[in-house]
């Protein structure tokens, strides 16, 4: 069970839920944690909505209105009414309860998507040789050949659609390269203004939400493209926003 469908079922009755996704969370502890949290929200909700005193009269007010009634919203009286009050209450809440469960539940990555940012972080680690050697001596690195990129990005099945935009950038570093297993990806080096800027594309499943990823040294972002995802990553302080231009433009996923 992807975490996709763990989150569909667990939200559709928190707190009656069947053996399959308690077993699902049990062995994997990112679902447990989600499931968690399913709860609290409705715990949280549920004592909200106990909390509100509905007038007895209410209900009776409200059946008595026929299903045909033309009601006059421009009458102040009737705006000023208790039945009006309650209603606007009660339209409050749900609106209230809404954006809660919007901002909680879409608020960004999924813990699968956090994870798939911590790989491409070790990736970098696993290539410091080759970011070090662009950090320290840029100039003494060739540059890589457009033929040379154009086959470690079709590799990843992603192909540029123009090289225009490449001529004036300084190409260190074109290979294909292996973050995750069952997937195929591409990884290039090219010059930024902080050093060394790291451009990969990987044909796995598009990710819900841009995002970004960053530890003590690196701060990049993760960009769904069509079918697949590209990744900058750069030194903490470069600024990434003129190649995510660039390339979100130029690169496409043919597979």
């Amino acid at each position: 069970m992807d975490e996709l469908e763990f989150r569909q079922r667990a939200y559709s009755n928190p707190q009656d839920v069947d053996q399959e996704i308690l077993d699902a969370a049990r062995d994997n502890p990112a679902y447990q944690k989600i499931r968690d949290q399913i709860q609290e929200l409705d715990t949280g909700i549920t004592s909200l909505v106990k909390s509100i005193e509905v007038p007895e009269s209410l209900r009776d007010q409200l059946l008595s209105i026929p299903a045909d009634a033309d009601i006059d919203l421009t009458d102040r009286s009737a705006a000023n009414s208790s039945f009006f009050q309650y209603y606007a209450i009660a339209a409050s809440l749900l609106l209230a309860v809404g954006v809660t469960f919007s901002l909680t539940f879409n608020s960004g990555p999924s813990s699968a998507e956090l994870a798939f940012g911590d790989d491409i972080l070790q990736h970098l680690y696993f290539e410091q040789a080759e970011i070090d050697a662009v950090n320290v001596s840029s100039s003494g690195i060739s540059t890589i050949t457009m033929p040379t990129v154009t086959q470690a990005m079709a590799s990843a099945g992603t192909q540029l659609v123009s090289n225009a935009f490449m001529q004036g950038l300084a190409i260190r570093f074109a290979k294909p390269c292996k973050i995750l297993p069952a997937y195929q990806s591409a990884h290039l080096i090219i010059e930024g203004s902080q050093g060394a800027v790291n451009v990969i594309v990987i044909n796995n499943s598009p990710v819900s939400v841009e995002y970004t990823i960053r530890d003590n040294r690196f701060y990049g972002v993760v960009i769904p493209m069509g079918e697949g995802n590209m990744i900058l990553v750069g030194e903490r302080d470069e600024d990434l926003d003129q190649f995510k231009n660039l390339f979100s433009k130029n690169v496409e996923f043919v597979i």
